[in-house]
């Protein structure tokens, strides 16, 4: 059941005390690959990334990265190439889900592999109830929620219990069609951040609370934007990078406090970029991959850098 929106009010700015030149950005070992429309969860001290676009088609490249070490490996490729799918951590395996393939472009799929690290496998899981592409996977309450995206599925919550290993949809989205938004999790409540619908781009973010399943409206950016990447380091919610509805490829970064409901200015990226992946690991906010473009450029224009902010908190 979808609850009645509430507006906490309008954007207010205010300079973060994390706010600094981009030189507070670090490089880190870049991806084996460039690649746009790439995706990334943590698991155990370890970032995972995932597909992307290639020049012609999707990748099935699947990476992993040790902060301690500052490097990555190739890992068992993903059960196909695929691009925009969902990719998330939960109970120590990595869950990916939907996505564009070779063979499937333009129309999204609905299957779900699971790795498991211990193993370096692959295998099935059960679809999703419909298929979707350029949404979030998103995991909290030893859950897993699909948000956003386009495709069959899009406009209604999906929701995977690993101790009935099923999905079941939890309610339709205040956005029916929302394709390149970001969602993370804080405090039991999925932030649903911008994205573009059939009118555009959005500055809106939804919050849907997982325990009751019901939608409010939280805090809007200070601009629309979609293609961005996000991460929850030191409580507060990190957005970086996007295209605005311009289509401007951005550098912003932007950090959300949401106990006081107030976007900040935080350190911009050193480059500008969308389509991105966004992880957070020991206060550490990382931003990997993507392209100065966007659209049909952002093949043509995928990086491999891997820019790092270290949060103040």
């Amino acid at each position: 059941m979808i609850s009645t929106l509430v507006s906490l009010g309008a954007v207010v700015m205010a300079q973060s005390p994390d706010a600094a030149a981009s030189s507070d950005w670090r490089a880190a070992a870049s991806l084996e690959s460039p690649r746009a429309g790439v995706t990334a969860t943590v698991s155990d001290d370890l970032i995972y990334a995932a597909g992307g676009s290639g020049l012609l088609a999707p990748i099935e490249d699947f990476d992993e990265y040790n902060p301690a070490a500052d490097s990555w490996r190739g890992l068992q490729p993903l059960p196909m190439a695929l691009e925009r799918m969902g990719l998330a951590a939960l109970d120590g395996r990595i869950y990916v889900a939907g996505g564009y393939t070779k063979d499937s472009p333009t129309d999204p799929i609905d299957d779900v592999w699971i790795y498991d690290p211990s193993e370096e496998t692959w295998t099935d899981s059960p679809a999703m109830p419909a298929a979707r592409a350029n949404f979030t996977l998103v995991e909290t309450g030893g859950k897993l929620y699909a948000v956003g995206g386009s495709g069959a599925g899009a406009g209604v919550v999906s929701v995977y219990d690993p101790a009935k290993n099923g999905w079941r949809e939890a309610g339709e989205e205040p956005v029916a069609d929302r394709r390149g938004a970001a969602a993370v999790a804080l405090n039991g409540d999925i932030y649903v951040i911008g994205g573009v619908g059939e009118s555009g781009g959005l500055s809106r973010v939804d919050i849907f609370d997982a325990e009751n399943e019901t939608w409010r409206e939280g805090p809007a950016l200070p601009g629309a934007r979609y293609g961005h990447a996000a991460a929850i380091v030191g409580g507060r919610i990190h957005v970086a990078g996007g295209r605005a509805s311009s289509d401007a490829t951005l550098r912003d970064h932007l950090i959300l406090d949401a106990a006081t409901g107030q976007w900040a200015e935080g350190a911009p990226l050193p480059t500008p970029r969308s389509a991105a992946a966004g992880a957070a690991h020991d206060g550490e906010f990382y931003v990997i991959g993507g392209g100065a473009g966007g659209g049909f450029f952002a093949p043509f224009t995928a990086i491999d850098s891997v820019d790092v902010f270290r949060s103040g908190d």
